[in-house]
C-alpha cells in the first residue's frame, strides 16, 4: 500500500439539496470569485448549483488543489458519466466534497466507510449553520444561493468516487456508484437544509475550528471502540459514549429537515439531546435534567440560562407531540440548537478523559453530582 501510495487523498463529490451560500445569489454575479466554502482543514467543500458543467468541473479542479490532490481530474470519464448516467445534480444542485484515501475493489466495498465521513462532513455543516446569528437582512432571501437559479432535482441515483491509483500517473481514477440498498440512508444526507454565510466564518473562524476538531475527534472515536472493535457483548465506556455522541449528530441532522408535520423537527432535536446527555437510565424527570446538565456544560459562557431554559421547552413540547398528539408552536429551534452545537463540542473536548470502567460517562463527563430524591415507602404497617 505504501510503495503503491493507495493512501494518497481522492475525493467523494456528492448532490445535495436545500442548502444556500448567503450573498451566493444575486451578489455572486458581481464578483468573479468561486462561492466555494470550505473551513480551513476540515477537508470538505460546498458551493451552490451552477447551471454549467463548465464551471462545476472548474469548481471541483480548484476544491482538488485545495485538499491537497495532486493528480488531475480525470475528465474522460466525467465526460463520459455525463452522456450515460442520470447525474444532472452536477449542474442543478449544490455539491458536497469531501477528502478521503479509499482504494475500492468494487462500488461497495468502502461504502460504509465513505457514508460515515459524509454524515460526519454535513453534521459539521450544520453545527455551523446553527451557531451563525440568524439572517435578519431585509430581502435576504433573495442573496441567497437556494433561492437563485434553483431548478436542483431529487432525481439522484450516483456519486462520484475519485480516488488515486497507480494505473494512471496523470489523472485520478474513479466510480459512478448507484445508490441501491443505501439509497435511504444517502438520500438522508443530501437533504442539507441549511444557509450558510461565509462573510461570518472568514471573520470568526475560532469555532469552525473548534467544532471541525470535535466531530472529527467522534467519528475517529466511534470507529476505533464501537465500529472495528465491535464490543457487543459488554460495551464499556468508550464505546456507549462515543456512539451517543455520533447518533445524536444523526438526530441533530434530522431536525433541519423540511416536513410537513411541524413537529418532526421538535422530536428530532429532543431525541439529539436526550442520546447526548444521559446514560439511558432515564426515569424521572428528564427536562430538568437535561436543563440542569446544559447549565453544567455551558457554565460561564454568554446565555447559558437561555439555552438550558430552551431545552428544557423543547422536551415539554416533545412530551406533548409524543404523549398526547398536541403539535406544539412557539418552539425555539434556533436557540435550542445553537445550544446543542455548544454542548456537543464541549463533550467532545471532555472525551479525552473517558475510562473504559466509567458506569454513567455522559454523567462523569459532564459533572453532574445531582442525586434525585428517594419516593417514601408505599407499604402499610400492619
Amino acid at each position: 500500500m505504501r510503495d503503491r501510495q493507495l493512501a494518497r487523498p481522492g475525493m467523494v463529490v456528492f448532490p445535495v439539496h436545500s442548502f444556500g451560500l448567503l450573498a451566493g445569489g444575486l451578489l455572486r454575479f458581481r464578483s468573479a470569485r468561486s462561492w466555494i466554502f470550505s473551513p480551513p482543514g476540515s477537508r470538505i467543500a460546498l458551493f451552490p448549483q451552477t447551471n454549467r458543467w463548465s464551471k462545476t468541473r472548474e469548481n471541483l479542479d480548484e476544491v482538488r488543489r485545495a485538499f491537497g490532490v495532486r493528480k488531475e481530474l480525470p475528465l474522460e470519464r466525467l465526460e463520459h458519466w455525463r452522456r450515460s448516467r442520470p447525474v444532472a445534480w452536477l449542474e442543478q444542485n449544490p455539491i458536497m466534497a469531501i477528502s478521503v484515501s479509499t482504494a475500492p475493489g468494487s462500488y461497495y466495498d468502502t461504502e460504509h466507510l465513505v457514508l460515515g465521513r459524509l454524515r460526519a462532513s454535513s453534521a459539521l455543516a450544520c453545527l455551523l449553520a446553527a451557531v451563525q446569528p440568524h439572517n435578519d437582512m431585509p430581502g435576504g432571501f433573495l442573496f441567497s444561493s437556494a433561492r437563485t437559479n434553483n431548478w436542483e432535482t431529487l432525481d439522484i441515483h450516483h456519486y462520484l468516487s475519485l480516488f488515486d491509483s497507480p494505473a494512471d500517473r496523470r489523472a485520478l481514477d474513479g466510480n459512478c456508484v448507484p445508490i441501491g440498498l443505501r439509497k435511504a440512508a444517502l438520500a438522508e444526507i443530501s437533504e442539507l437544509n441549511i444557509e450558510i454565510d461565509p462573510s461570518y466564518w472568514a471573520r470568526r473562524r475560532s469555532f469552525a475550528d473548534v467544532a471541525r476538531d470535535a466531530v472529527d475527534q467522534v467519528y475517529d472515536g466511534y470507529m476505533r471502540h464501537a465500529r472495528l472493535r465491535r464490543p457487543t457483548t459488554r460495551p464499556d465506556a468508550l464505546s456507549k459514549a462515543f456512539t451517543k455522541l455520533h447518533d445524536s449528530l444523526a438526530y441533530f441532522r434530522r431536525s433541519f429537515h423540511a416536513s410537513d408535520q411541524s413537529w418532526s423537527q421538535i422530536v428530532s432535536l429532543a431525541v439529539a439531546f436526550e442520546m447526548m446527555l444521559t446514560d439511558g437510565s432515564n426515569a424521572g424527570a428528564i427536562a430538568a435534567k437535561l436543563q440542569r446538565r446544559v447549565r453544567l456544560l455551558l457554565r460561564g459562557q454568554p446565555g447559558v440560562r437561555g439555552y438550558s431554559e430552551a431545552v428544557h421547552d423543547l422536551y415539554k413540547h416533545r412530551n406533548g407531540v409524543v404523549h398526547a398528539g398536541t403539535v406544539a408552536t412557539g418552539v425555539d429551534l434556533a436557540q435550542a440548537r445553537r445550544g446543542f452545537a455548544l454542548c456537543f463540542v464541549e463533550l467532545a473536548r471532555r472525551s479525552v478523559s473517558l475510562t473504559p470502567t466509567m458506569e454513567e460517562p455522559m454523567r462523569d463527563l459532564i459533572g453532574d453530582s445531582y442525586v434525585s430524591p428517594s419516593k417514601p415507602c408505599s407499604h402499610r404497617s400492619p
